[in-house]
């Protein structure tokens, strides 16, 4: 209703204050996808990087031996309840009903046309707008006045628009609304048994089905607390790590691609790097952070003779996949190009030893 400025008023809040600061700065695969996306290269550092005399251009802090919990992982049959709550909810659908009547709480699909003194208004008519009863996304009495309407039917309505409305034109004055109920739409839930367990799962009883969700939580528990271990310990790493000198022209390359990634990111929302405020200056010291990380488990690698094989990059696809919830087929399409290439094209060979490096350090921590 009203697409200027309408009584569903949308209120758009500015990208940089509806995300946290550390979504910003993109790295590693989510930084590729979303600059592949703009169809900007990144940069590839493995041939480079094996050319780098490291013990002029890095001294390493320890690596090894570093301090950490130990990582014990337990799943509640409360927890479990709740994620098969969560999965029975996921699968519900929604059917459409176009007989009975309104009720507050329906959700709704209307036509509308909004007349002042016999003649249509700008932005007060829309099709097949759906609305929440009892959601107060209208005027006033617009919603409360469908209430016992019957689906199928147009019926007319009288509202006044409030003396406070930022539309000064409509504000405090009356309005006849003409509305067509298309039809509701009605939520479709399953019951937890055996038949919703043999349609989500190949199991088809109670008690296999709760195992496989008590494992599966315990599996995203214990990758969750490997990770942030690795970035626990990673963070000691870097934080007693020197770069003596950083290359000049890795320095350059890093700081465009930071440009590119910020660039991009505030497109989707809208708005430029630039008005953000961010600077030149900031982008070389931005790339100057990625790269001393960069170098940190470069170095370590070459001391470690730690090398990306074929299985770490078939693990590492897979990864990808998973992460996108797609098939080599559907990655293909979506890319336009097989995950490999996808992978080789946009450097991310580089975060796979970035991964070995990490699982490196952790295996070799002393975990209490």
């Amino acid at each position: 209703m009203l697409k200027k400025r309408s009584a569903i008023e949308e209120v758009k809040i500015p990208w940089y204050r509806q995300v946290k600061k550390s979504t910003w700065i993109m790295t590693g695969i989510i930084a590729a996808i979303v600059i592949a996306g703009a169809g900007i290269i990144i940069y590839d550092h493995m041939d480079t990087y094996s050319k780098i005399n490291y013990d002029k251009v890095v001294k390493l802090g320890k690596y090894t031996g570093l301090q950490g919990d130990k990582i014990e992982v337990s799943v509640s049959d409360k927890e479990v309840k709740a994620e098969i709550g969560q999965r029975v909810e996921d699968e519900a659908t929604t059917k459409t009903i176009r007989k009975g009547k309104v009720r507050d709480g329906d959700t709704i699909v209307i036509d509308y046309v909004g007349r002042m003194d016999g003649k249509e208004f700008d932005g007060g008519t829309a099709e097949e707008q759906k609305l929440k009863i009892g959601s107060n996304a209208m005027v006033p009495g617009f919603e409360d006045a469908l209430i016992g309407k019957e689906i199928g039917k147009t019926c007319t309505i009288d509202v006044t628009f409030p003396e406070d409305y930022s539309e000064k034109k409509l504000a405090g004055r009356d309005a006849e609304f003409e509305i067509t109920i298309r039809s509701k739409k009605q939520k479709v839930t399953y019951e937890y048994n055996e038949d919703f367990i043999r349609k989500v799962s190949k199991y088809d009883n109670k008690a296999d089905y709760e195992k496989y969700i008590e494992k599966e939580l315990g599996k995203q528990k214990r990758e969750e607390a490997e990770t942030a271990l690795e970035e626990k310990l990673w963070a000691k790493v870097i934080d007693k790590t020197k770069i003596r000198k950083y290359p000049g022209d890795l320095v350059d390359e890093e700081a465009e691609l930071q440009k590119a990634q910020y660039e991009q990111m505030a497109s989707q929302y809208g708005t430029s790097a630039a008005a953000m405020g961010i600077t030149e200056d900031q982008y070389r010291e931005f790339a100057k952070q990625a790269l001393k990380e960069k170098l940190a488990y470069h170095a370590i690698a070459e001391q470690e003779d730690i090398e990306v094989k074929r299985g770490d990059e078939n693990d590492f696809y897979k990864k990808i996949l998973e992460g996108n919830d797609m098939t080599e087929k559907e990655f293909e399409k979506a890319a336009g190009m097989t995950v490999e290439d996808y992978v080789k094209t946009n450097g991310l060979e580089d975060q796979i030893l970035k991964e070995k490096v990490l699982d490196f350090i952790r295996e070799h921590a002393k975990l209490k």
